[in-house]
């Protein structure tokens, strides 16, 4: 009995612990973020490169936008979708080497 109850805890406290720090990261690191795992996804899917690391990325964006999605405390008039659009252009041409890096620095940043 104790065993499933204290698992329960040590999830609860792990996702709090998740919760609270994707809450502390400012909102456009997020759509920042956003736009770079899609932008390397793409580099390394079509580079032929580790579907491993195309799934990590995928995988992050998706928790990435959900915490965005999550948000209440964005000033008003703040359209992450816009931020996201911006940051994708200033990724155009960029090498997937680079994209790659873009999205392990993200990792670090948003804690993943």
């Amino acid at each position: 009995m104790r065993a499933p109850i204290l698992g329960g805890l040590i999830l609860a406290t792990l996702t709090g612990f998740s919760v609270q720090a994707q809450g502390t990261v400012d909102f456009r690191a997020q759509a920042r973020c956003l736009a770079v795992y899609e932008a390397a996804a793409s580099a390394v899917e079509q580079g032929g490169g580790d579907k491993a690391l195309v799934k990590s990325f995928d995988r992050n964006r998706e928790r990435t936008a959900l915490a965005l999605a999550a948000r209440r405390d964005l000033p008003a008039g703040t359209n992450p979708a816009a931020i996201q659009s911006a940051e994708a252009d200033k990724l155009d041409g960029m090498n997937k080497d680079a994209l790659v890096n873009e999205a392990k620095a993200c990792d670090k940043t948003l804690g993943y």
